[in-house]
């Protein structure tokens, strides 16, 4: 596991929620803070995307990617994605993929196939 995005600190009874949007393939994960300006992360060339519900998160999903974002590595789900995906091995549909995961607590876990993710 390796931290990508820290995000500011902040009482995570701030929390306010998320919003997690798709367009041309790019997607965007906004969470409100109540008192800061919301924080966006984007993702770019997304091949993947997951969302688990809170209740059934379990324990690797929570324990290092409380509040920031994390590139999971080793990771079955690449894996298995690469080998079910008709551009795989050409990677014309991509240069080189990465497993991200974040979890936001009451909200849940997102994680996302992607090349890139950065904070804004």
């Amino acid at each position: 596991m390796r931290t990508i995005i820290e995000l500011p600190q902040f009482d995570t009874g701030q929390y306010g929620g998320c919003e997690f949007s798709m367009t041309k393939g790019n997607a965007l994960l906004v969470l409100h803070l109540s008192g800061l300006p919301d924080f966006r992360i984007h993702f770019q060339n997304v091949r993947w995307h997951r969302y688990t519900q809170l209740y059934s998160c379990d324990v690797s999903m929570v324990k290092d990617a409380y509040f920031r974002v994390i590139e999971v590595s080793p990771t079955e789900v690449l894996e298995s994605f690469l080998g079910t995906d008709r551009s795989y091995p050409s990677r014309s549909a991509y240069r080189k993929l990465h497993h991200f995961r974040i979890f936001l607590d009451e909200t849940g876990c997102h994680e996302v196939l992607a090349e890139s993710a950065v904070a804004e």
